[in-house]
């Protein structure tokens, strides 16, 4: 069967497979059953990026998709959210950066940012949300509501792969966390690392992402509860047959070989020393959603025709683009699937 014949296959299979858009989102938002309405611990996206200092560091993570419609627009007082780098190669978490949040009160949390290492954690920045504060390594750190920096053709997808370059996440807002540091404060002996988000709910893990869409991409729903318990070391071992078949169920045999090494274990690949972009770490104004559509199905789709976000992304800290003033509604007359709910589909149009 040919690659075109394949997407025929699932358009036609996405037609018949909408679900309502508050039950699963696009990219990580919302992606696992464990974490339906549970949005303030829901990793949506993780940029890692070189600053305009090319000394230094980026690093953003977000939760709370559609905050202030589908989500709430605070951090969860019980829950850690962290950046975890691995800087010698194993897969195995090295350098910590865990923000933990005060209950809200008059609009406003207090939280603590820890870094744990080999020797032990110690606190390096304290602040306010809402506004930017320093670390005692020689960052900055500011978290708060933002708007959404993912920017894809959801609706278009679902039809067919028909794209209109429509931004179905023009409006809407995120919270996060920046958090720019010397970029030697989390390296050893490379310039490379490998790095994921985690977040923790009362001591038990919530979420975790490295590349965009991996779970949501590449892996049955019922699997994603698993994945994110899980530790990359075990990626591949626990999920690449998994992987490797909704590849190859896309594209071919050969590429779904190629990328499965490439994918596992879900880590964001880093060179502190290079300002390139995805592959190399992400940053803000990356177009994941086409590099990933053009990787998984062999070039037959190249792209969705949004090039951008819908607000223009600052040149300085925090980078992200303010939130909007009105949160979107939630959307829920808009029936959609999840973004690349392909673990399902590729093994359905795969078996037909």
């Amino acid at each position: 069967m040919t690659l075109a014949q394949k997407f025929t296959k699932i358009a036609a299979i996405v037609a018949v497979s909408l679900i309502p858009i508050n039950s699963t989102m696009a990219a990580d938002h919302l992606e696992a059953p464990a974490l339906q309405g549970q949005g303030s611990v829901d990793l949506n996206d993780l940029f890692l990026f070189q600053a305009p200092n090319t000394n230094n560091s980026v690093m953003i993570l977000t939760v709370n998709p559609f905050a202030g419609s589908v989500s709430g627009t605070t951090f969860n007082s019980n829950a850690s959210y962290e950046f975890q780098f691995d800087n010698d190669g194993d897969s195995v978490a090295d350098i910590t950066y865990s923000t933990t949040f005060s209950t809200a009160a008059g609009g406003s949390q207090t939280y603590t940012v820890n870094r744990t290492d080999s020797a032990g954690t110690a606190a390096i920045a304290a602040g306010v949300t809402g506004v930017a504060s320093a670390t005692t390594n020689g960052g900055l750190v500011q978290a708060g509501n933002f708007d959404d920096p993912f920017f894809f053709d959801l609706n278009g997808f679902n039809n067919g792969f028909n794209f209109t370059g429509d931004d179905t996440f023009a409006g809407a807002n995120v919270s996060a966390i920046v958090l720019e540091l010397p970029s030697a404060d989390f390296l050893a002996g490379s310039n490379n690392v490998g790095a994921q988000a985690v977040t923790t709910l009362s001591n038990a893990r919530a979420d975790r992402v490295g590349r965009p869409a991996i779970a949501t991409a590449l892996l049955a729903s019922n699997r994603r509860d698993a994945f994110n318990a899980g530790d990359p070391i075990n990626d591949f071992n626990d999920f690449g047959g998994e992987v490797n078949a909704a590849i190859a169920g896309l594209s071919s045999q050969a590429n779904a070989d190629a990328l499965t090494s490439i994918l596992l274990p879900d880590l964001l690949t880093y060179d502190a020393s290079d300002a390139g972009g995805y592959l190399n770490g992400r940053r803000l104004d990356d177009d994941v959603i086409d590099a990933s559509l053009n990787l998984l199905s062999e070039g037959a789709v190249l792209g969705d025709g949004v090039n951008a976000n819908d607000q223009a992304f600052q040149s300085v800290f925090p980078y992200l683009a303010p939130a909007n003033a009105t949160a979107v509604p939630e959307p829920n007359s808009i029936a959609i699937i999840s973004m690349l709910a392909f673990g399902g589909i590729l093994r359905r149009s795969r078996r037909s």
